[in-house]
Protein backbone atom coordinates (compact mmCIF):
# COMPACT_ATOMS: atom_id res chain seq x y z
CA UNK A 1 0.00 0.00 0.00
CA UNK A 2 1.36 3.42 -0.95
CA UNK A 3 2.38 5.62 1.97
CA UNK A 4 -0.42 8.25 1.61
CA UNK A 5 -2.99 5.47 1.32
CA UNK A 6 -1.50 3.73 4.32
CA UNK A 7 -1.73 6.86 6.44
CA UNK A 8 -5.33 7.43 5.39
CA UNK A 9 -6.14 3.83 6.24
CA UNK A 10 -4.63 4.34 9.70
CA UNK A 11 -6.78 7.45 10.05
CA UNK A 12 -9.93 5.52 9.11
CA UNK A 13 -9.05 2.86 11.68
CA UNK A 14 -8.33 5.46 14.36
CA UNK A 15 -11.64 7.31 14.06
CA UNK A 16 -13.45 4.02 14.55
CA UNK A 17 -12.02 3.65 18.05
CA UNK A 18 -13.77 4.94 21.19
CA UNK A 19 -12.93 8.38 22.55
CA UNK A 20 -12.13 6.80 25.92
CA UNK A 21 -12.71 3.19 26.88
CA UNK A 22 -14.30 4.13 30.21
CA UNK A 23 -15.25 7.80 30.34
CA UNK A 24 -16.77 8.12 26.85
CA UNK A 25 -16.79 4.72 25.09
CA UNK A 26 -18.24 6.03 21.85
CA UNK A 27 -16.63 6.27 18.39
CA UNK A 28 -14.29 9.15 17.67
CA UNK A 29 -15.86 9.59 14.23
CA UNK A 30 -19.37 10.17 15.59
CA UNK A 31 -18.04 12.53 18.26
CA UNK A 32 -16.11 14.58 15.69
CA UNK A 33 -19.19 14.72 13.49
CA UNK A 34 -21.29 15.89 16.43
CA UNK A 35 -18.73 18.57 17.27
CA UNK A 36 -18.27 19.85 13.72
CA UNK A 37 -22.03 20.12 13.15
CA UNK A 38 -22.41 21.86 16.52
CA UNK A 39 -19.87 24.48 15.50
CA UNK A 40 -21.58 25.13 12.16
CA UNK A 41 -25.04 25.13 13.72
CA UNK A 42 -24.12 27.54 16.51
CA UNK A 43 -22.39 29.83 14.05
CA UNK A 44 -25.50 29.85 11.86
CA UNK A 45 -27.67 30.53 14.91
CA UNK A 46 -25.50 33.50 15.78
CA UNK A 47 -25.74 34.84 12.21
CA UNK A 48 -29.52 34.30 12.04
CA UNK A 49 -30.16 36.29 15.22
CA UNK A 50 -27.51 38.97 14.72
CA UNK A 51 -28.80 42.52 15.16
CA UNK A 52 -31.89 41.43 17.04
CA UNK A 53 -32.87 40.31 20.50
CA UNK A 54 -34.28 37.06 19.17
CA UNK A 55 -33.09 33.90 20.86
CA UNK A 56 -33.77 30.30 20.06
CA UNK A 57 -35.82 28.51 22.72
CA UNK A 58 -34.04 25.44 24.04
CA UNK A 59 -36.42 22.96 22.34
CA UNK A 60 -35.90 24.71 19.01
CA UNK A 61 -32.15 24.88 19.55
CA UNK A 62 -31.82 21.17 20.34
CA UNK A 63 -34.27 19.94 17.72
CA UNK A 64 -32.69 22.08 15.00
CA UNK A 65 -29.27 20.68 15.78
CA UNK A 66 -30.55 17.10 15.71
CA UNK A 67 -32.19 17.69 12.32
CA UNK A 68 -28.83 18.84 10.99
CA UNK A 69 -26.95 15.86 12.45
CA UNK A 70 -29.44 13.07 11.88
CA UNK A 71 -31.31 14.18 8.76
CA UNK A 72 -29.13 12.15 6.41
CA UNK A 73 -29.30 9.01 8.53
CA UNK A 74 -33.08 9.17 8.89
CA UNK A 75 -33.59 9.71 5.14
CA UNK A 76 -31.27 6.90 4.05
CA UNK A 77 -32.75 4.42 6.50
CA UNK A 78 -36.26 5.41 5.41
CA UNK A 79 -35.41 4.82 1.74
CA UNK A 80 -33.84 1.45 2.57
CA UNK A 81 -36.81 0.55 4.79
CA UNK A 82 -34.61 0.10 7.83
CA UNK A 83 -35.22 1.55 11.31
CA UNK A 84 -32.82 4.43 12.07
CA UNK A 85 -30.68 3.91 15.19
CA UNK A 86 -32.40 6.82 16.94
CA UNK A 87 -35.56 4.69 17.24
CA UNK A 88 -34.00 1.87 19.23
CA UNK A 89 -30.72 3.06 20.74
CA UNK A 90 -29.84 5.75 23.27
CA UNK A 91 -26.24 5.90 21.99
CA UNK A 92 -26.87 8.61 19.33
CA UNK A 93 -28.59 10.80 21.93
CA UNK A 94 -25.69 10.44 24.36
CA UNK A 95 -23.03 11.21 21.74
CA UNK A 96 -24.70 14.15 20.04
CA UNK A 97 -26.45 15.84 22.94
CA UNK A 98 -23.43 15.57 25.23
CA UNK A 99 -21.13 17.00 22.57
CA UNK A 100 -23.52 19.78 21.56
CA UNK A 101 -24.29 20.91 25.08
CA UNK A 102 -20.60 20.86 26.02
CA UNK A 103 -19.70 23.05 23.05
CA UNK A 104 -22.68 25.31 23.72
CA UNK A 105 -21.28 25.99 27.18
CA UNK A 106 -17.77 26.45 25.79
CA UNK A 107 -18.86 29.01 23.18
CA UNK A 108 -21.03 30.79 25.73
CA UNK A 109 -17.99 31.24 27.98
CA UNK A 110 -15.60 32.01 25.11
CA UNK A 111 -17.63 33.48 22.23
CA UNK A 112 -14.43 34.48 20.42
CA UNK A 113 -14.06 30.81 19.47
CA UNK A 114 -16.91 31.34 16.99
CA UNK A 115 -15.28 34.38 15.41
CA UNK A 116 -14.69 34.35 11.64
CA UNK A 117 -10.95 33.86 12.08
CA UNK A 118 -11.52 30.93 14.44
CA UNK A 119 -13.94 29.28 12.02
CA UNK A 120 -11.43 29.74 9.19
CA UNK A 121 -8.69 28.17 11.30
CA UNK A 122 -10.88 25.20 12.24
CA UNK A 123 -11.85 24.55 8.63
CA UNK A 124 -8.24 24.84 7.53
CA UNK A 125 -6.90 22.43 10.11
CA UNK A 126 -9.73 19.91 10.13
CA UNK A 127 -10.68 19.41 6.48
CA UNK A 128 -8.67 16.13 6.19
CA UNK A 129 -10.44 14.80 9.29
CA UNK A 130 -13.77 15.96 7.86
CA UNK A 131 -13.02 13.87 4.77
CA UNK A 132 -12.27 10.78 6.86
CA UNK A 133 -15.45 11.18 8.92
CA UNK A 134 -17.61 11.85 5.86
CA UNK A 135 -16.18 8.82 4.08
CA UNK A 136 -16.91 6.67 7.11
CA UNK A 137 -20.51 7.92 7.18
CA UNK A 138 -21.06 7.19 3.49
CA UNK A 139 -19.42 3.76 3.45
CA UNK A 140 -21.07 2.83 6.73
CA UNK A 141 -24.47 3.58 5.22
CA UNK A 142 -23.84 1.85 1.89
CA UNK A 143 -22.78 -1.20 3.91
CA UNK A 144 -26.52 -1.82 4.29
CA UNK A 145 -26.50 -2.61 0.56
CA UNK A 146 -24.15 -5.58 0.93
CA UNK A 147 -25.35 -9.04 -0.17
CA UNK A 148 -27.36 -10.73 2.56
CA UNK A 149 -28.79 -7.44 3.80
CA UNK A 150 -32.55 -7.33 4.52
CA UNK A 151 -32.76 -4.50 1.99
CA UNK A 152 -34.65 -5.32 -1.22
CA UNK A 153 -32.38 -6.95 -3.81
CA UNK A 154 -33.10 -4.40 -6.61
CA UNK A 155 -31.66 -1.72 -4.33
CA UNK A 156 -28.58 -3.79 -3.52
CA UNK A 157 -27.74 -4.43 -7.17
CA UNK A 158 -28.43 -0.92 -8.47
CA UNK A 159 -25.47 1.48 -8.63
CA UNK A 160 -27.95 4.37 -8.71
CA UNK A 161 -29.15 3.39 -5.24
CA UNK A 162 -25.58 3.46 -3.95
CA UNK A 163 -25.05 6.93 -5.42
CA UNK A 164 -28.29 8.34 -3.98
CA UNK A 165 -27.65 6.82 -0.56
CA UNK A 166 -24.07 8.14 -0.61
CA UNK A 167 -25.25 11.65 -1.48
CA UNK A 168 -27.91 11.66 1.24
CA UNK A 169 -25.61 10.16 3.86
CA UNK A 170 -23.13 12.92 3.12
CA UNK A 171 -25.43 15.93 2.78
CA UNK A 172 -28.93 15.00 3.91
CA UNK A 173 -28.66 16.60 7.34
CA UNK A 174 -27.27 19.88 6.10
CA UNK A 175 -29.82 20.06 3.28
CA UNK A 176 -32.67 19.39 5.71
CA UNK A 177 -31.50 22.03 8.19
CA UNK A 178 -30.89 24.70 5.57
CA UNK A 179 -34.17 24.01 3.79
CA UNK A 180 -36.06 24.38 7.09
CA UNK A 181 -33.81 27.14 8.52
CA UNK A 182 -33.55 25.22 11.78
CA UNK A 183 -31.06 27.74 13.19
CA UNK A 184 -33.67 30.50 13.24
CA UNK A 185 -36.33 31.04 15.94
CA UNK A 186 -39.10 30.41 13.39
CA UNK A 187 -38.56 27.53 11.01
CA UNK A 188 -39.78 27.88 7.44
CA UNK A 189 -39.71 25.73 4.34
CA UNK A 190 -37.70 27.11 1.44
CA UNK A 191 -35.82 26.01 -1.68
CA UNK A 192 -32.69 24.02 -0.74
CA UNK A 193 -29.65 26.32 -1.05
CA UNK A 194 -27.93 24.04 -3.58
CA UNK A 195 -30.82 24.64 -5.98
CA UNK A 196 -30.48 28.40 -5.71
CA UNK A 197 -26.99 28.57 -7.17
CA UNK A 198 -27.01 31.19 -9.97
CA UNK A 199 -24.27 29.60 -12.11
CA UNK A 200 -22.86 26.15 -12.80
CA UNK A 201 -19.66 27.13 -11.03
CA UNK A 202 -21.58 28.19 -7.96
CA UNK A 203 -23.59 24.96 -8.13
CA UNK A 204 -20.38 22.93 -8.27
CA UNK A 205 -19.12 24.43 -5.02
CA UNK A 206 -22.43 24.67 -3.17
CA UNK A 207 -23.43 21.09 -3.98
CA UNK A 208 -20.04 19.55 -3.21
CA UNK A 209 -21.27 17.65 -0.17
CA UNK A 210 -23.99 16.08 -2.34
CA UNK A 211 -22.00 14.91 -5.35
CA UNK A 212 -18.92 14.14 -3.28
CA UNK A 213 -20.98 11.70 -1.21
CA UNK A 214 -22.10 9.97 -4.41
CA UNK A 215 -18.49 9.94 -5.63
CA UNK A 216 -17.30 8.29 -2.42
CA UNK A 217 -20.01 5.64 -2.74
CA UNK A 218 -18.97 4.95 -6.34
CA UNK A 219 -15.24 4.79 -5.63
CA UNK A 220 -15.73 2.56 -2.64
CA UNK A 221 -18.17 0.32 -4.51
CA UNK A 222 -15.85 -0.14 -7.49
CA UNK A 223 -12.66 -0.64 -5.47
CA UNK A 224 -14.21 -2.99 -2.91
CA UNK A 225 -15.98 -5.06 -5.55
CA UNK A 226 -19.60 -4.31 -4.66
CA UNK A 227 -21.97 -6.31 -6.85
CA UNK A 228 -23.74 -3.19 -8.07
CA UNK A 229 -20.51 -1.92 -9.63
CA UNK A 230 -19.39 -4.98 -11.62
CA UNK A 231 -20.39 -3.16 -14.80
CA UNK A 232 -18.38 -0.12 -13.74
CA UNK A 233 -15.38 -2.35 -13.09
CA UNK A 234 -15.67 -3.76 -16.60
CA UNK A 235 -15.87 -0.28 -18.10
CA UNK A 236 -12.85 0.95 -16.14
CA UNK A 237 -10.85 -2.12 -17.08
CA UNK A 238 -11.66 -1.63 -20.75
CA UNK A 239 -10.62 2.01 -20.80
CA UNK A 240 -7.46 1.33 -18.79
CA UNK A 241 -8.42 3.19 -15.62
CA UNK A 242 -8.43 0.19 -13.28
CA UNK A 243 -6.11 0.29 -10.30
CA UNK A 244 -3.71 -2.32 -11.69
CA UNK A 245 -0.71 -3.23 -9.58
CA UNK A 246 -2.35 -2.82 -6.18
CA UNK A 247 -2.23 -6.60 -5.79
CA UNK A 248 -2.36 -9.68 -7.94
CA UNK A 249 -5.68 -9.99 -9.75
CA UNK A 250 -6.68 -6.48 -8.78
CA UNK A 251 -8.45 -5.76 -12.07
CA UNK A 252 -10.50 -8.94 -12.36
CA UNK A 253 -14.12 -7.92 -12.82
CA UNK A 254 -16.38 -9.19 -10.05
CA UNK A 255 -13.65 -9.25 -7.41
CA UNK A 256 -12.40 -6.65 -4.92
CA UNK A 257 -9.60 -4.52 -6.32
CA UNK A 258 -8.69 -3.36 -2.83
CA UNK A 259 -9.52 -4.33 0.70
CA UNK A 260 -12.44 -2.46 2.21
CA UNK A 261 -10.08 -0.39 4.34
CA UNK A 262 -7.92 0.51 1.34
CA UNK A 263 -11.01 1.44 -0.67
CA UNK A 264 -12.18 3.73 2.14
CA UNK A 265 -8.73 5.31 2.33
CA UNK A 266 -8.68 5.95 -1.42
CA UNK A 267 -12.11 7.57 -1.34
CA UNK A 268 -11.16 9.66 1.70
CA UNK A 269 -8.02 10.89 -0.05
CA UNK A 270 -9.95 12.10 -3.10
CA UNK A 271 -12.60 13.68 -0.88
CA UNK A 272 -9.89 15.47 1.14
CA UNK A 273 -8.61 17.06 -2.07
CA UNK A 274 -12.04 18.49 -2.89
CA UNK A 275 -12.62 19.63 0.69
CA UNK A 276 -9.21 21.28 0.68
CA UNK A 277 -10.01 23.16 -2.52
CA UNK A 278 -13.30 24.36 -1.07
CA UNK A 279 -11.64 25.43 2.15
CA UNK A 280 -9.04 27.44 0.21
CA UNK A 281 -11.67 29.05 -2.01
CA UNK A 282 -13.92 30.01 0.90
CA UNK A 283 -11.34 31.23 3.40
CA UNK A 284 -8.13 32.18 1.63
CA UNK A 285 -8.63 32.77 -2.10
CA UNK A 286 -8.33 36.53 -2.39
CA UNK A 287 -10.49 37.54 0.58
CA UNK A 288 -10.11 37.78 4.31
CA UNK A 289 -11.71 35.00 6.34
CA UNK A 290 -13.98 37.47 8.11
CA UNK A 291 -15.55 38.39 4.81
CA UNK A 292 -16.10 34.79 3.79
CA UNK A 293 -17.50 32.97 6.81
CA UNK A 294 -21.13 33.65 6.01
CA UNK A 295 -20.55 32.45 2.47
CA UNK A 296 -18.76 29.38 3.78
CA UNK A 297 -21.68 28.26 5.88
CA UNK A 298 -24.10 28.79 3.00
CA UNK A 299 -21.97 26.62 0.74
CA UNK A 300 -21.74 23.82 3.27
CA UNK A 301 -24.62 21.36 3.23
CA UNK A 302 -23.54 19.03 5.92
Amino acid sequence: MALPLEQLAKGMTFIGKPVHATLFPYPIAATIHAARISVVYQNNCRAATAGSNAKLPWPTYIAGYLVMTWGGSVMTHFLLQLPPPMLYSTTPYIIYLTTHLTLTLLFHLFPILLSPSSIALLDTVLFPIDALVRTGAVTGTTAHLAPGSPVARPLITSPLTHLIIGALASAGGGLSASTLSTWSPTWSFSTPPVLRAPTLTAFFWSSMDVWAGALVAAMYGVASGAQAFYGWQELLRLVGLGVAGIKEGACVVGTPWMSQLEAKALAAGVLAVFFGLRMYKVHWAGAAPAQQVKKAEKEKTG
